[in-house]
């Protein structure tokens, strides 16, 4: 019975993790109740996120944390694969790819693009993206090889360009996985040429010359 039970458990948090991220994807994060995820999720309890998760943010965290694990896995076989010799290109793609490889391999619709979006963009959840993301041994590798092979310049230009980038990075992300769900199934190397693409334009932005003093 016990097993029984848990395994119904864990079948509910799985809905609700689902519910809550298609919820916050298309609402954001502010119009979303967590009354309406337990609904979205087929609960007839109005307690179920407190009941399973705690608290709102340790439901954020956990969506959070359920997609960090399979792109960092993807980052560090990119770092490992990248070899002794790096160029900026090399270290953009490690950035760009495993956050498109993640959403383009999926076999349907995914949300976690434009969630991350929502998060981000909402000043009382944007501190737990870059928290995430800051506990990422993978990616704190990927920015160090970047900074270590970018061209001399001026401490306001990087500031500018990394901001640039931020929102670049958020913005493109999300637009790629509407795009993907609206279109549906698609070739499986789509999200490979994108991610090219991608880079191609953070080079041109990195390597741009500096026109102030």
């Amino acid at each position: 019975m016990s097993s029984d039970r848990s395994s119904r458990a864990d079948e509910t948090r799985a809905n609700l993790l689902a519910a809550a991220e298609r919820l916050f994807a298309e609402r954001g994060l502010a119009a979303v109740s967590n009354r309406q995820i337990s609904e979205a999720a087929g609960q007839a309890n109005n307690y179920a996120v407190g009941y399973h998760f705690g608290s709102r943010a340790e439901l954020i965290g956990e969506l959070l944390r359920r997609h960090q694990e399979p792109i960092d896995a993807i980052r560090a076989r990119m770092v490992a694969d990248i070899g002794y010799v790096s160029q900026i290109r090399d270290w953009l793609r490690c950035l760009v790819q495993p956050q498109l490889e993640h959403i383009g391999t999926s076999p349907g619709p995914t949300h976690y693009g434009r969630f991350w979006q929502q998060l981000a963009n909402d000043p009382t959840t944007a501190e737990l993206v870059y928290r995430e993301a800051a506990e990422s041994a993978p990616l704190a590798e990927i920015l160090g090889g970047l900074y270590r092979s970018l061209p001399a310049l001026p401490d306001d230009a990087i500031r500018v360009r990394n901001l640039m980038s931020k929102n670049i990075l958020i913005s493109t992300f999300a637009d790629f996985e509407l795009n993907r769900n609206e279109l549906g199934a698609l070739d499986k190397r789509s999200w490979s040429d994108f991610s090219e693409a991608m880079v191609d334009g953070l080079v041109g932005l990195w390597l741009a010359p500096v026109t102030t003093a």
